[in-house]
């Protein structure tokens, strides 16, 4: 017979086996909510794996565009709209993000000796995504509308003839020598046919089409090239915005994985979610201008020292979000143009500028006038910066912020010290219309016959750069403060290796360089290309007004 002591602990170990047996039935029932909620966690331990077999098996990929602006690439003024152009169109060259040019559809080309006459041989095979193969005339056809174009127009304003030789060869004739040509060919080649289409027919690795209603891109299965796409999806889905802050939501809340945005906009949104991001880089430039007929900055030694007084980096940081690369010299610090032992000259060194404010014995009482548009915050508030700056090293500043059109009009009056100032700048960096005689960007005073010529004989040969540019620095013609970048953002893990060319989102790096492509002009004319007798082209005198 069991003591009642015994039963009593028999009976209570019963209690606890029956519900340690409850417990794990009731453990097995909320298991799957258990690996649920740990998911993101696991996410975030493997990403780099998880990413990986993202852009081996990818489950979707799409880019918003702003439905207003469209797709017609010489039309679209949009950078939003522009990382699909960079899918479905090609060009003879590429501008890569060291502002080189990269040979793409361009096999082979040759300048004559006197710089006024370039050849461009075609790569063979390339074809068009409806299957027809690519000419020197959809070459040329595509040329002339980039020259009609707002957004090209400008480059070409040295250019005499865009003339098809044959099928494959292309004749460039200019009104300047110029030594880097390919700078300004980074221009999307479409079909003959299709230049003022909605959407015109490009070569590159995607083309568009529709799926049920919706505008896509599709991958282009005869595209020409043996390189791997810069993304790896069949179907790329195209969302219309109307507006940023659509762009926006379709990023963190729909399909888009992918945007290119300019950060600074007057009209730009914040981004609240994760992703990747990169720096797009432009040849958006912004300087410091000056009045030379009067004023404080009448005088060369004042206008000139200004440069010290600029903590480039800072202003960058603080204003524009560090999108943007402070420069020296007119021209990005990563091209091969530029000069880093000249651009030391011109660095920051605040006690330079105070003896020349002192040697210029400003009157006391004096106060200078920085002019901006109000188009632009952010330029609006670099300007409120600056003048505190000038200020707080003896030059008592103040700024006038105005509409654009005042802008305009009291830049050509005259009727400011000194302003903001902001060009987007061909590839070439060409800057004869600072000094041309009624050129887009003489304002103040700073025409001069010298330095135009200065800015030809850098085209024609960039080794000259270091003369045009001193020139610049030492005569105070105007204070160089950054080159704008965008901000290229993407969902983690849906592209691989990017690194964004000028204008050119999915640029794959590791093609070919410019030394492979050149050849001799004697080479190429005697490989067969008939090239008439030279005859001479009067030269572009058309005037842009200011």
């Amino acid at each position: 017979m069991k003591k009642p002591y015994i039963q009593e602990a028999i009976r209570l170990k019963r209690l606890l086996f029956i519900l340690l047996l409850l417990c794990l039935l009731v453990g097995c029932a909320v298991q799957p909510a258990e690996e649920t909620t740990a998911e993101p966690e696991q996410t975030q331990t493997h990403e780099f794996n998880l990413n990986q077999q993202t852009r081996q098996t990818p489950k979707g990929f799409g880019l918003a565009y702003v439905e207003e602006y469209g797709f017609n690439p010489y039309a679209c003024t949009c950078i939003t709209n522009r990382p699909v152009f960079s899918l479905v169109y090609e060009s003879l060259f590429v501008l890569n993000n060291r502002f080189q040019p990269e040979p793409v559809l361009c096999d082979r080309f040759a300048v004559s000796e006197d710089g006024k006459t370039c050849l461009f041989t075609l790569c063979e095979g390339v074809t068009f995504s409806d299957g027809t193969a690519l000419t020197a005339k959809d070459v040329v056809a595509s040329l002339n509308a980039a020259r009609d174009s707002a957004y090209y127009g400008s480059r070409f304003s040295k250019v005499g003839q865009f003339i098809a030789r044959d099928e494959r060869t292309v004749e460039i004739t200019l009104t300047r020598a110029y030594e880097n040509l390919p700078l300004l060919l980074d221009v999307p080649v479409v079909k003959a046919g299709t230049v003022t289409a909605e959407r015109p027919l490009g070569t590159g690795p995607y083309a568009f089409a529709e799926d049920g209603t919706r505008l896509c891109l599709r991958r282009n299965r005869s595209w020409w090239q043996d390189n791997r796409a810069p993304v790896e999806y069949d179907t790329i889905l195209l969302t219309a915005a109307k507006d940023p802050t659509a762009v926006r939501d379709s990023f963190e809340f729909g399909d888009t994985a992918l945007v290119c945005v300019d950060l600074n906009a007057p009209n730009a949104v914040g981004y609240r979610c994760d992703y990747e991001l990169w720096d797009g880089p432009t040849t958006s430039f912004q300087y410091l201008g000056f009045n030379l007929n009067g004023g404080a900055f009448y005088k060369r030694e004042l206008r000139a020292a200004v440069t010290h007084l600029m903590d480039r980096e800072t202003l960058i940081a603080s204003v524009y979000k560090g999108f943007g690369e402070a420069t020296c010299l007119p021209c990005p610090p990563n091209s091969p143009f530029y000069d880093s032992t000249l651009a030391q000259d011109y660095a920051y060194d605040p006690e330079a500028f105070g003896v020349a404010l002192r040697e210029a014995a400003i009157p006391a009482d004096y106060t200078a006038t920085l002019l901006v548009s109000s188009a632009e915050p952010s330029r609006t508030e670099l300007a409120r910066r600056i003048a505190e700056t000038l200020t707080q090293a003896g030059l008592r500043t103040d700024v006038k912020t105005v509409d654009e059109e005042t802008y305009r009009n009291r830049l050509s009056a005259g009727s400011f010290d000194l302003f903001i100032g902001e060009v987007r700048l061909s590839g070439n960096l060409d800057l004869t219309e600072f000094f041309r005689a009624y050129g887009s960007l003489c304002y103040g005073g700073i025409r001069s016959a010298n330095m135009e010529q200065l800015c030809y004989d850098a085209l024609e040969n960039s080794g000259n750069c270091y003369d045009l540019y001193r020139g610049i620095m030492e005569n105070g013609y105007f204070c160089p403060l950054m080159f704008k970048s965008c901000a290229v953002m993407a969902n983690r893990g849906v592209v691989g290796s990017l690194q964004p060319a000028v204008d050119y989102i999915f640029h794959v790096p590791g093609g070919r360089s410019l030394s492979e492509a050149i050849i001799s002009y004697e080479e190429m004319t005697a490989s067969g290309t008939e090239v008439p007798e030279e005859t001479e082209n009067p030269e572009n005198t058309e005037e842009n007004e200011p």
